[in-house]
């Protein structure tokens, strides 16, 4: 087998069983180190109750630290951003969070309901500044076809997906393979991120844990490093704010609520 990221060959890496029945099968890429599931036939059931699992109960909290970077780093490095994108939005929660930080992101996840950012949906065909996809690439039997996608529709990527580590990277040994949820099913490193990024012909910058950056002009790594740091943040964010768009969202659903109204009531 081939590596879908870098096309270098794959070797056996480890064994697992997913959702407490299923045997899965590791392989490691020998040039770009990408560790995927060979055969994650299992995804349907794993996906079928929801795209959200229970056992994320980190989901809020994270949700609001990305926010914070998500804004931290827009302010810096492209404060004059106008429309951007979630993908793999979940329920919302991130896109309100950054409208109510004056960032006009827009909604799309076609697996899970839109409960937060109901009216601000995506639109097909729109062009968009930047996009972030957290909690995704390790999900995806195809990372590279979903980002070379995603790539196309916006100037800058924005990810989150935990680092491989170099040791201790074996199931049963790095909490991240989630093995009872079975959606985790991709495992990225630096190394194959950077090939990821040559592939779509971007640069990387990365905080080497956490937090990634793919476009053609990336922030530095001090300033990828400074963004791990919540005070830095604070201090950051408090110099350079956007206006909430709370109120005027608000006033702009009304609208649309009362035109929809008036429209059912002529005869």
């Amino acid at each position: 087998m081939s590596c879908p990221i870098c096309r270098g060959a794959e070797a056996p890496f480890a064994s697992a069983t997913v959702l407490r029945k299923y045997a899965a099968r590791y392989v490691r890429c020998g040039d770009c180190s990408y560790v995927r599931a060979a055969d994650p036939h299992w995804l349907a059931e794993a996906y079928a109750d929801s795209a959200i699992t229970t056992l994320d109960t980190g989901i809020v909290a994270r949700n609001l630290d990305l926010a914070e970077r998500t804004a931290a780093l827009l302010a810096w490095h492209w404060p004059q951003a106008g429309a951007c994108l979630d993908h793999g939005a979940g329920s919302g929660l991130l896109v309100r969070l950054l409208r109510d930080r004056g960032y006009d992101f827009r909604w799309r996840d076609p697996y899970s309901a839109n409960l937060f950012a109901r009216g601000f949906e995506a639109q097909p065909g729109a062009h968009y500044d930047l996009a972030t996809a957290f909690e995704v690439i390790e999900h995806l039997p195809d990372p590279l076809s979903t980002l070379a996608a995603l790539a196309a529709e916006a100037d800058v990527l924005v990810l989150s997906s935990e680092l491989l580590p170099a040791t201790r990277n074996h199931p049963g040994e790095w909490h991240y393979y989630m093995l009872d949820s079975g959606q985790h099913i991709g495992f990225f490193g630096l190394p194959a991120l950077q090939a990821l990024a040559r592939r779509l012909g971007l640069r990387l910058a990365s905080d080497g844990r956490w937090l990634h950056v793919l476009s053609r002009r990336v922030p530095s790594p001090r300033f990828m490093r400074l963004l791990r740091k919540r005070r830095w943040r604070h201090w950051l964010l408090r110099h350079r704010r956007r206006a909430t768009l709370a109120w005027s969202d608000q006033a702009a659903l009304q609208a649309r609520i009362d035109a929809a109204a008036a429209h059912d009531a002529t005869p």
